[in-house]
């Protein structure tokens, strides 16, 4: 298992299955207050890590919207969510 870790963590972009936007509390203009940021999510997958299970890399970004940074990796578990979109008939 530390071996396939080992390899997750060196090659990276090899096994990277998607991004996502989080908190997003800076504008287009850079404009934020004192203490917002702008949120993303990195999700990494192994091929022998259990069905579902990723590594999620989150990143902030200072109130200016600028460099991002690595604020916490963690392991999760990929969930189906059914959404209900609206849409004029």
């Amino acid at each position: 298992m530390l071996k396939d870790l080992q390899d997750l963590l060196t090659n990276k972009s090899k096994y990277k299955k998607s991004e996502q936007k989080g908190h997003q509390g800076v504008d287009v203009n850079m404009e934020g207050d004192q203490g917002e940021y702008n949120e993303k999510f990195i999700y990494y997958q192994h091929p022998s890590f259990p069905q579902n299970v990723f590594m999620k890399e989150t990143y902030v970004t200072d109130s200016y919207g600028y460099d991002y940074s690595l604020s916490s990796v963690e392991f999760v578990q990929g969930r189906a969510k059914t959404i209900t979109v609206y849409e004029p008939i």
